[in-house]
């Protein structure tokens, strides 16, 4: 018992002394690159991205969502010249939901890995597997909003730090689909994601 009450007071005198006016204050640094890169460690299927996407849709009370995906012939295509889904590689993948759009809470939240949405209800709502992002894509781009009062977030790194800048986006960026034309559709939140490197075509019903 007296050695348990020495610690207890050897820690209460170190923390006194420290305090106040004395010692100095340093924040923990964290290294963005190597923590996201150990949170995409606990997602191990391919199609991670895709499946927290659709859980935000979700979330986000959507009705339609859709995968735009654009590819480009594998190097190491067969010799006949016709080009498979086998031998595409992905350049690009845009995925749009017709939900909720963003609102400045939830902006706020994209930019703060792990903080999910409050409501208890929901799955995710941007949360950690947002950030299943960066497993096919080095820079996103998050679009959401009313048609014509779109804003934009971009994601870029500075070293080994995350950093992110908002404001309106261009006109129309939005409305890209080559199969969705109902113009009463205004409301769109878009992932653009150019592939960090090419990858092969994944099987989504997988």
């Amino acid at each position: 018992l007296r050695l348990v009450a020495m610690a207890s007071s050897a820690y209460e005198n170190i923390r006194g002394a420290l305090s106040g006016e004395n010692g100095s204050d340093a924040r923990v640094e964290v290294n963005q690159r190597a923590l996201i890169d150990k949170i995409l460690a606990r997602y191990a299927s391919n199609g991670a991205v895709y499946r927290e996407l659709l859980q935000n849709s979700n979330d986000a009370e959507a009705t339609t969502a859709e995968i735009i995906i654009t590819t480009s012939p594998s190097s190491n295509g067969d010799s006949s010249g016709v080009n498979s889904n086998n031998n595409q590689l992905v350049t690009q993948v845009i995925y749009r939901n017709n939900g909720l759009p963003f609102r400045p809470q939830d902006w706020a939240r994209l930019r703060k890995i792990a903080e999910g949405n409050p409501d208890e209800s929901k799955v995710g709502a941007f949360g950690v597997g947002a950030y299943t992002m960066f497993s096919i894509c080095e820079e996103p781009i998050v679009v959401s909003g009313k048609r014509g009062e779109e804003e934009a977030m971009i994601f870029f790194w500075k070293g080994d730090g995350l950093w992110t800048k908002t404001g309106k986006a261009p006109a129309g960026v939005v409305n890209m689909s080559a199969t969705l034309g109902n113009a009463d559709d205004n409301n769109w939140t878009s992932f653009i994601l150019p592939s960090r490197d090419p990858y092969p075509l994944p099987d989504l019903v997988e």
